[in-house]
């Protein structure tokens, strides 16, 4: 017979009391539970576990009480099913786990469920629930070895129900009666044996081992048709869940998130929606139970109108309905199963999500989570950068530039920046220089909503990354467009459309409120300092090693707001001996000059108007040398004395400090950098020619500070080039007059000068006594280029303009003279000796295919009457500005040195106030063609005496023939004449 309900407490006290009312205890004759246990083998292992739990003193202690007692089959096959169960353990552990755990106290909660405190007389045929002695609680932890306190051990009300106990639903079914079902009747241990009445209580024998309710996130990740909610439970939510007590969940099925937007519920799934989560469970739940009575919201309470009513977790206000059916709704939602029991709550299912359509605000930073950009939200989170993707997003529109996570694992995203700060699992913050994690993601924001439209074909824009090496101003960005589409109609969504930094756009744009997002097929890298942006360009090797050379790396470095031009390596050759000399360890402060002057002090960004050729405009910079550079028509030119104009081609190679643009063409040289016939001599190792000159008393061309005086030259084109086919009077220039006023004019001065290796079969001592044949040899290596020039002299230049030079006639930039097949130049020898200048030949199609010899000589012939020419390079002193009026002779006729404006030295690339020198580095040198006797005077003593003879015997015939002539007789006619 069912008890009349009473309090829970007081129902409990009920046994004893009764106990205690008995004068007499039970006789030796009565029957009790654990007799009754005892005398029926089918309850042998159920009395072992008892012992071990030491509930017999509880058992004979409880009077009117129900035991539903597995039989040994139940047991076992509970054993087998589940070897961890509390059971499996008791009976199969040892005596040092019973020592380990002295109370035994998980094994005793899970024996008093299968017990009522009161007597039931038979099962109900309706689903009924059952009140057990069963109070969950939280496990001692760690398991106490005191000993237990003295029997009887009786359950104490508490725990996590809310002072009630655990429930259990009973049901008559098919003719059998089922312990523990579920709320339609199903499941649960059927009776297997005859219901056994003893003095304080009765015994169903069943067939299976009641499962102790559990917690309810166990109950909830067991559940089949919760895994959706179970999946997006974050750990605290677990936790929660776990031992949070007296909850009521009204928990969504899978199929009710199926609702959400595919976005909101990509973003649920990113592990980063803790606090909607939060939000969600906390729509779901409810800590306070039924309003006014109890705090678990039991499906049996719900008949009670004054208990349907709920407050959720989150302070929203729920109600359950009952229908006309018997099913029950929460706030119009229909509750699928009833009543899962729960060692903290109970568990209710609906078919629906309990929120309102405004429940997400979904911001940027959601949506990025949704996005497959998690790692990039992380690193926001852990770098404090998270307030431009929140909310709030600092109220201005952002453009979001957002790598996704598989690019972080991808090998060839290995070494990303980004990936670098990638957080290990449970850390929050990186183990990294926090400061620079902030510079790699503000450059990927962008202030303003950038829309696909907006973007231009290419262009660069400024990022939320302010640089000190740009002055605080914002580094920038590529954006690289191209669109598809109709009749001219372009069309810009993404899906590889669009790309920022060299990183493609995959997918549509996001918009989101004011802000947009882009997802990046890769990481961005902000741009590093000038040195490691230039070293992967195997072209800019030969600038880099100079400025490591002159240490001038760090410079480059930390310069702010520059832009740096760099020299291909082929603009280093044609230099020829410059090259040479700036690179020698004697020049560096020289060469650290050349890369100071390639150094602009002014960022110059692809797309600068004054990079255009087309442009008009021209522009001048100053340097980190200290002179200026002038750029216009997409040209630069140096400070230098004869630098050329440079073309500058723009690579959008961006740096911490500014940019890289390649130069193409040759090298800035600065005023600065002052390099002399004597310097380029020595890099071009001609020490001993060097010597020899100023041994002659000709050391002021090693300066260039050597004049030449016109009174010791006779008249005409002595000391310019001139054509194999034009001929001078080297006495008198032809159509001028005696100019008797002296004269001296400033000129340049080629040197022909021979390597060291080439005088190691010259007798230098001998030739150092012979004066007058050193000053011969050394007058026969230099040749004078005056300050002005014929036309007939350069005219092979006029015949190819500047803008036709090949590539190899680039190199005419670092030639002192115009060096051509059959060109012939003077000498200071030239002037008194018929044997003087000297002529080029050409044999091949580069500067070592040139012979140079001395022109009219006559020897043996063949190779040894020249020098092969190895390498030439110009000085880069300046002469002071020429005369304001050209110097003339005494009748006023125009003087052959004076300056000729014509573009014979601007295709060269030269400046009027230049005088061109240099030296060629020739393999051999020139020795000064003396003529020998026969030479001198054979031709003309065989002629005279030839002459002579014929002559002599033209005479003696004449005189023998008049002799002949004289001695002849005459005849007179016999008798004379006759008459007629």
């Amino acid at each position: 017979m069912l008890l009349p309900r009473i309090p829970t407490f007081l129902s409990l006290l009920l046994p004893l009391q009764l106990a205690t009312a008995a004068s007499l205890p039970p006789s030796t004759t009565s029957t009790t539970l654990i007799d009754a246990l005892s005398a029926d083998p089918d309850y042998t292992l159920l009395l072992r576990l008892i012992q071990r739990a030491k509930l017999v003193p509880t058992l004979n202690k409880l009077n009117g009480s129900t035991l539903f007692a597995p039989t040994n089959d139940a047991i076992e096959r509970h054993r087998k099913e589940t070897s961890k169960s509390t059971f499996a353990l008791a009976l199969d552990g040892d005596e040092s786990q019973t020592l380990a755990d002295n109370v035994q106290e998980l094994l005793r909660q899970d024996l008093f469920y299968h017990l009522l405190n009161y007597t039931l007389d038979s099962v109900p045929e309706q689903v009924t629930p059952q009140l057990t002695l069963h109070f969950p609680a939280l496990p001692l932890e760690p398991p106490t070895g005191d000993p237990p306190p003295s029997p009887p051990w009786l359950p104490v009300p508490g725990g996590l129900l809310g002072g009630e106990p655990q429930r259990l639903r009973t049901t008559v079914r098919d003719g059998a009666s089922y312990i523990g079902v579920d709320y339609k009747g199903q499941g649960g241990a059927r009776t297997v044996k005859d219901l056994v009445s003893t003095a304080n209580g009765v015994i169903y024998g069943i067939d299976r081992v009641l499962d102790t309710p559990r917690d309810l996130f166990r109950e909830v990740s067991s559940r089949p048709g919760l895994a959706t909610i179970s999946r997006l439970l974050p750990k605290a939510l677990k936790d929660v869940l776990t031992s949070t007590p007296h909850l009521t969940l009204f928990f969504p099925t899978d199929s009710a998130w199926k609702t959400l937007d595919p976005i909101e519920m990509r973003y649920l799934e990113s592990g980063f929606a803790e606090q909607d989560m939060a939000k969600i469970v906390g729509l779901h739940a409810s800590g306070t139970g039924s309003d006014g009575h109890g705090l678990v919201g039991w499906s049996e309470n719900w008949r009670k109108s004054d208990l349907t009513n709920f407050t959720t977790l989150e302070g929203h206000k729920v109600r359950v309905n009952i229908t006309e059916d018997g099913s029950a709704t929460v706030s119009g939602r229909t509750i699928l199963e009833q009543d899962i029991y729960a060692a903290n709550g109970v568990l209710h299912t609906v078919d629906s999500l309990l929120l309102n359509p405004d429940i997400f605000q979904l911001n940027a930073e959601k949506y990025l989570l949704a996005l497959n950009a998690t790692s990039f939200v992380a690193l926001l989170r852990a770098a404090n950068l998270s307030h431009y993707v929140d909310d709030h997003h600092d109220g201005q529109p952002w453009t979001i530039l957002a790598p996704r996570d598989d690019v972080f694992t991808l090998d060839g995203w290995k070494t990303s920046p980004l990936s670098t700060f990638t957080l290990g699992e449970g850390e929050d913050k990186p183990p990294v220089n926090i400061t620079e994690l902030q510079r790699i993601l503000k450059y990927h924001i962008i202030p303003g909503k950038l829309k696909p439209e907006d973007l231009d074909e290419t262009t660069l824009v400024g990022t939320e990354l302010r640089e000190a090496g740009l002055g605080g101003e914002r580094q920038v960005v590529e954006v690289s467009v191209h669109g598809s589409g109709k009749k001219g109609e372009v069309i810009r969504k993404g899906n590889g459309e669009i790309g920022f930094g060299g990183s493609l756009v995959i997918g549509e744009a996001v918009e989101i409120n004011d802000s947009i997002i882009y997802v990046l097929s890769k990481p961005l890298t902000p741009p590093t300092d000038v040195i490691e942006a230039a070293l992967p360009f195997a072209h800019f090797s030969t600038f880099l090693t100079s400025a490591f050379a002159t240490h001038m790396d760090d410079v480059l470095r930390n310069s702010p707001s520059t832009t740096v031009l760099i020299p291909h390596n082929s603009a280093w050759s044609p230099l020829g001996l410059l090259t040479d000399y700036l690179l020698l360890p004697e020049s560096r402060d020289h060469l650290a000059n050349v890369v100071r002057h390639h150094v602009l002090k002014e960022v110059i960004y692809p797309g600068d108007p004054i990079l255009s050729p087309k442009t008009a405009a021209s522009k001048t910079f100053a340097t980190l040398e200290g002179s200026d550079v002038r750029m216009e028509h997409g040209k630069i030119t140096g400070s230098g004395g004869w630098s050329a104009s440079l073309r500058v081609l723009s690579r959008e190679i961006l740096t911490r400090t500014g940019v890289i643009h390649e130069l193409e063409g040759g090298l800035l040289i600065p005023r600065s950098v002052q390099v002399n016939i004597g310097d380029l001599a020595m890099a071009g190792k001609g020490s001993i020619m060097i010597g020899l000159v100023q041994k002659a008393g000709y050391g002021k061309v090693l300066n260039g500070t050597m004049k030449l005086d016109l009174d010791e030259w006779e008249h005409g084109l002595i000391g310019s080039p001139i054509s194999s086919k034009s001929s001078r009077n080297r006495k008198k220039g032809k159509g001028q007059e005696d100019n008797p006023k002296p004269r001296k004019e400033e000129v340049g001065w080629t040197l022909m000068c021979p390597r060291d290796e080439a005088f190691k079969g010259v007798n230098l001592t001998r030739m150092l006594e012979d004066t007058e044949g050193l000053k011969t040899f050394v007058r026969q290596h230099l040749i004078p280029v005056p300050a002005s020039s014929s036309s007939e002299s350069w005219e092979y230049l006029n015949r190819k303009p500047r803008a036709q030079l090949s590539s190899e006639d680039e190199e005419v930039d670092a030639r002192p003279i115009p060096v051509e097949d059959e060109a012939t130049y003077s000498t200071l020898l030239s002037s008194s000796s018929l044997y003087g200048d000297i002529v080029f030949r050409l044999t091949g199609s580069n500067v070592n295919s040139y012979l140079v010899g001395i022109k009219g000589a006559k020897g043996k012939g063949g190779a040894d009457e020249f020098a092969r020419v190895l390498k030439w390079g110009r000085t880069t002193i300046s002469s002071s500005s020429p005369p304001a009026t050209p110097p003339s002779n005494s009748t006023g006729s125009q003087s052959p040195f004076e300056l000729q404006p014509s573009a014979d030295w601007a295709l060269l690339g030269d400046r009027p106030t230049t005088l061109r020198s240099g030296v060629i580095l020739i393999d051999r040198p020139l020795t000064p063609f003396i003529e020998g006797w026969w030479m001198a005077w054979g031709q003309a003593v065989t002629f005279g005496t030839f002459a002579s003879f014929a002559i002599v015997g033209g005479w003696t015939g004449v005189v023998l023939w008049w002799r002949r002539k004289e001695s002849e007789a005459t005849y007179e006619p016999i008798g004379g004449h006759d008459d007629e």
